[in-house]
């Protein structure tokens, strides 16, 4: 019932989200999701979402950027963290920072599953990164592939995912330099 989504990759933090949810629809279709911004919270709110519905159903709250986030946000997860409501996943993200520490701390005492979503900033983590994308996919390709499409693409993340994924649904069999 607990995930803690912690680093500053962008790219990495939304799609274990999107993953996260995916797997809670697989036993829950009709989930509600429902999104708090630890930087604009006010107060009492993660109370009032995490309240059972009349409809029933179980919830997921996304609260995101607790490494923003403002006191009554801190303060209410850690008194829902204190008695944690049946029903209702609480998935935080943080990017990086010491804001937040003690809801941090609460979190992986609490169990909570950790996502890391590390920094992708030098030329091999972009690479490796690339690497990853394709074998996610049960794909090959070979170092000279992946290096030439890190340095046709540059430094955005999000462009190379894309790029993996464009070469992955245009081809088939052996990505290589040619490709």
């Amino acid at each position: 019932p607990l995930v803690l989504i912690s680093g500053p990759e962008e790219v990495l933090a939304e799609r274990g989200l999107s993953e996260t949810i995916e797997a809670l629809r697989v036993t829950s279709p009709d989930l509600e999701v429902v999104r708090l911004d630890a930087p604009d919270y006010e107060a009492g709110r993660l109370a009032v979402e995490a309240s059972p519905s009349l409809f029933g159903g179980d919830k997921a709250i996304v609260v995101r950027d607790l490494d923003e986030a403002v006191e009554d946000a801190q303060r209410d997860l850690l008194d829902f963290l204190a008695a944690p409501q049946p029903g209702v996943t609480l998935i935080v993200t943080h990017k990086s920072g010491a804001r937040g520490k003690k809801v941090l701390d609460a979190l992986k005492s609490g169990g909570a599953r950790v996502i890391d979503a590390p920094a992708i900033k030098s030329d091999r983590d972009k690479a490796d990164f690339a690497m990853n994308e394709f074998r996610r996919a049960r794909r090959k390709a070979t170092g000279d592939a992946v290096q030439a499409l890190v340095d046709a693409v540059g430094k955005d993340v999000r462009e190379l995912a894309a790029a993996c994924h464009q070469l992955i649904s245009d081809t088939t069999g052996l990505i290589d330099e040619g490709v």
